[in-house]
């Protein structure tokens, strides 16, 4: 394992430009070949024909430059959680702060989320219906909503304060 992350640290930079390189031809080429196949420049509005109704033409050549960031932001997800675990798991002791952090977080949410009352007015109301969301995932976008403000709130101030610290270090 220490020879994988001391591989990465030396080329995980030119690994991770090579994969968003080969990524970015798959998509190109998926975009320009399928409105080349369809009969399609790049110059034409696509738009108009997109929106007509009688139109049979599939875009399934745009799904690539969808569907690829979507994989490797999410592959990028589990591979940071798993990271995130490992090391609790192998420095349980050190990663206390991060433990009593994430503990803390949970409280403050599951507190907002508590406190929170399901929206049922204006334009919120037309969305439930529209969505159908309930009671429940209503209290809790509402709780996750606070709770990132918070913690941006939080953070502002925390940088703000660390700042002035350093000046009198």
């Amino acid at each position: 394992m220490k020879s994988l992350f001391t591989l990465l640290t030396k080329r995980g930079q030119l690994f991770s430009l090579i994969l968003a390189i080969v990524c970015i031809v798959i998509v190109f080429a998926s975009i320009l070949g399928g409105l080349g196949s369809a009969g399609y420049s790049t110059s034409l509005d696509l738009v108009p024909i997109m929106q007509d109704e009688d139109s049979t033409q599939s875009f399934d050549f745009f799904r690539p430059a969808v569907v690829i960031p979507a994989y490797l932001a999410i592959i990028c997800f589990v591979l940071m959680i798993l990271g995130v675990f490992k090391d609790i798991i192998s420095d349980p002791k050190g990663s206390m702060k991060v433990i009593i952090g994430l503990v803390v977080v949970t409280v403050v949410f599951f507190a907002l989320y508590s406190s929170s009352a399901a929206e049922h007015t204006g334009k919120i109301e037309s969305l439930v219906q529209e969505f159908d969301v309930s009671d429940n995932i209503s209290k809790m976008i509402s709780g996750g909503i606070k709770t990132t403000v918070g913690l941006a709130i939080l953070a502002a101030i925390s940088m703000v304060l660390m700042e002035i610290w350093n000046m009198f270090k």
